[in-house]
C-alpha cells in the first residue's frame, strides 16, 4: 500500500520575533544556509534599545564572523583596554589582557548602531523583515505554527515550520510557551543615561560598587570621543525590599560619588534616564518546545553579575541556527530534536550561570551586604599587587572569562591570604592609630550578625525562601563541579 503524505504550504521556514542582536544574528545564520526566514520587528530600523552598550571580546568574535568588524564604523567605536574598579575610599585600574584566541578587546557600541549593523547583515544574507510588526499569538499544530501578527493596524497570519522568540526579557513567545511569568528573584532592573562632554580616557570602563545598590553595580562606559553611557543594574527583589526609587539612586550616585564626578568633569546629561527590566537565567525554565525555541534575553541568557546579554544573544543565535538547520533538513521540529540547542546552552553556559546565580541569590539578603563589601575590598586590594589575579577579575567583568574562572585554587588561596592579611594587619594598625574606628568596625560586624538573626525571627518565610533559593543554586553549582571532575 502506498502512503501519500500531504504537502503543506509555508510562508517561511522560520519566523523570528524580534530583530535585536539575537534575532537578527539567527536570521543571518539561517539565511546564509539557504533557509527562508522572516523577522517580525516591533519598531523600524535604525532604532535604539536601552542597554549598557558594552560588547565583549567573545561577542565581537561573533560579529567578526559576520563581516561586521571590517567596517570603518566599527573601527571608530571605543576599544576598551582598561577596567577601573571603585569602592568607597579605594580603587584599582587594571590593564586588560587579550587571550590569543580572541581578535579584539571589548568595544562600546550604542545599540542604535550595533542592532542596525546586524540587521543589515541579515538582510544582505537574504532574511526578510516585517518592521513595525508584532506577533500577537501563535498556535502550534502537528503541521506547523500558525502565527497571528499586526502591522500598522493590519492583522494577518503566517504559517511557519518553527517560531523563535527573540523578543526580549518580556517575551510574548516565552510567556505563552512556559505559561508563567519569570520569578522576581530572577529579575534585574537597569537604568542608562547618556552624557556628553565627559572627561577621562576613552579606552577605560569604570565599575562602581556601593552598599546601597548591592547586589548591583554602577558603570561608566566611554562612548565616542567625549560621551559616556552611565548607568546601573541591580537585583529587583532584595530581602528586605529596597524601597528607594532606582532612578533616584542613580542620580544620587552620580552627584555624590567623587570618582565618577571627576570622570564626568563638565559633562552634562543628554536626553532622559531610561530603564528596562532584565530576566536572568533560570536552569529550570524551558527554552524549547515543539516547534518553539527561545534565544538571547527571551531565554534568560543574561549574566546576573554583569547584566551582559549581547554576548549570549549572539552565541545562542549561532547555536540555535545549528539546531534549526538540522531540524529543517530532517523535517523534525519536535521538542526532542530542538532540545539539542538546550543541551548546547547548558554545556557552554550552565556552570557559569549557575555560579553567577548562586552569588546573586546569596547577596539578595541585604543584611549581609557589609560582608560582601568587605570581600570586594579584599579583591580590589589584591588586584593592586597581583597582575594575574587582577586579570581574572577584569576579564570576568569584560566577558573574556567565565565567572567560574574565579573558582580555581590559586585564585581562591590568594583571596583568602589577602583576607587574612587585611584582618590581621589592618585592624592592628587601626587599633594603634584610631582606637575609636577600630571599635566601631567591630561593632558593625556584631550589628550585622544580630540583624541577620533578628530578620530570621521577624520574617521567617522570606528568609526561608531566600535560603531555599541559595541552597538550590548551590546544589546546581556543586553538580557542575562534580560533572567537570568526572570528565
Amino acid at each position: 500500500m502506498i502512503t501519500i503524505k500531504p504537502r503543506f504550504q509555508f510562508d517561511c521556514d522560520v519566523l523570528i520575533t524580534g530583530g535585536g542582536p539575537g534575532g537578527s544574528a539567527l536570521a543571518y545564520h539561517l539565511a546564509r544556509k539557504g533557509h527562508k526566514v522572516i523577522v517580525a520587528e516591533a519598531e523600524q530600523f535604525p532604532r535604539d534599545k536601552v542597554c549598557g552598550d558594552g560588547v565583549s571580546p567573545i561577542a565581537i568574535s561573533e560579529l567578526h564572523a559576520m563581516g561586521i568588524t571590517g567596517t570603518e564604523k566599527f573601527r571608530q567605536t571605543n576599544e576598551i583596554k582598561k577596567v577601573g574598579l571603585f569602592i568607597q575610599n579605594d580603587k584599582v585600574i587594571i590593564d586588560l589582557s587579550k587571550p590569543e584566541h580572541l581578535l579584539f578587546h571589548a568595544h562600546i557600541i550604542p545599540r542604535i548602531e550595533l542592532d542596525h549593523w546586524i540587521y543589515e547583515a541579515a538582510k544582505n544574507a537574504g532574511a526578510q523583515y516585517f518592521e513595525k510588526c508584532r506577533v500577537t499569538d501563535y498556535v502550534v499544530t502537528d503541521q506547523g505554527v500558525n502565527v497571528s501578527l499586526t502591522q500598522e493596524k493590519r492583522n494577518f497570519q503566517i504559517k511557519t515550520k518553527v517560531i523563535v522568540g527573540a523578543d526580549g526579557s518580556s517575551s510574548t513567545i516565552g510567556r505563552k510557551m512556559r505559561g508563567t511569568k519569570p520569578g522576581e528573584e530572577f529579575q534585574l532592573l537597569g537604568l542608562r543615561a547618556y552624557y556628553e562632554n565627559v572627561h577621562g580616557p576613552t579606552d577605560r570602563v569604570d565599575i562602581y560598587f556601593s552598599g546601597e545598590s548591592f547586589p548591583g553595580i554602577y558603570w561608566l562606559f566611554p562612548k565616542g570621543p567625549d560621551g559616556a553611557n552611565i548607568g546601573m543594574a541591580m537585583v529587583s527583589a532584595t530581602i528586605p525590599q529596597n524601597t528607594r526609587h532606582i532612578s533616584k539612586m542613580l542620580t544620587e550616585h552620580i552627584g555624590n560619588n567623587a570618582d565618577i564626578k571627576e570622570r564626568i568633569g563638565p559633562g552634562k546629561i543628554s536626553g532622559k534616564i531610561a530603564g528596562w527590566p532584565l530576566v536572568f537565567y533560570n536552569s529550570e525554565s524551558r527554552i524549547t518546545a515543539n516547534r518553539v525555541l527561545l534565544v538571547g534575553d527571551a531565554a534568560g541568557l543574561i549574566n546576573p553579575l554583569s547584566g551582559d546579554g549581547i554576548q549570549y544573544a549572539l552565541l545562542s543565535a549561532r547555536w540555535a541556527s545549528e539546531t534549526l538547520d538540522a531540524a529543517i533538513t530532517r523535517n523534525d521540529f519536535s521538542e526532542a530534536r530542538l532540545n539539542t540547542y538546550r543541551e548546547k546552552v547548558d554545556q557552554e553556559l550552565g556552570f557559569d550561570f549557575a555560579l553567577s546565580n548562586m552569588l546573586v541569590q546569596f547577596s539578595r539578603n541585604k543584611t549581609l551586604t557589609p560582608v560582601w563589601m568587605s570581600i570586594l575590598r579584599i579583591m580590589i586590594a589584591r588586584s593592586k599587587d597581583d597582575p594575574a589575579y587582577a586579570d581574572t577579575i577584569a576579564g570576568i567583568f569584560e566577558g573574556t572569562y567565565p565567572s567560574h574562572q574565579a573558582l580555581n585554587l590559586p585564585f581562591i588561596l590568594k583571596t583568602l591570604l589577602q583576607g587574612g592579611k587585611e584582618m590581621a594587619v589592618a585592624p592592628l594598625s587601626e587599633l594603634w592609630n584610631n582606637p575609636a574606628g577600630f571599635a566601631r568596625s567591630k561593632s558593625e560586624l556584631s550589628d550585622t550578625v544580630m540583624q541577620f538573626l533578628k530578620n530570621i525571627k521577624n520574617d521567617p518565610k522570606d528568609q526561608a525562601r531566600w535560603l531555599l533559593n541559595v541552597t538550590r543554586s548551590g546544589i546546581s553549582v556543586a553538580g557542575h563541579i562534580l560533572g567537570s571532575l568526572g570528565r
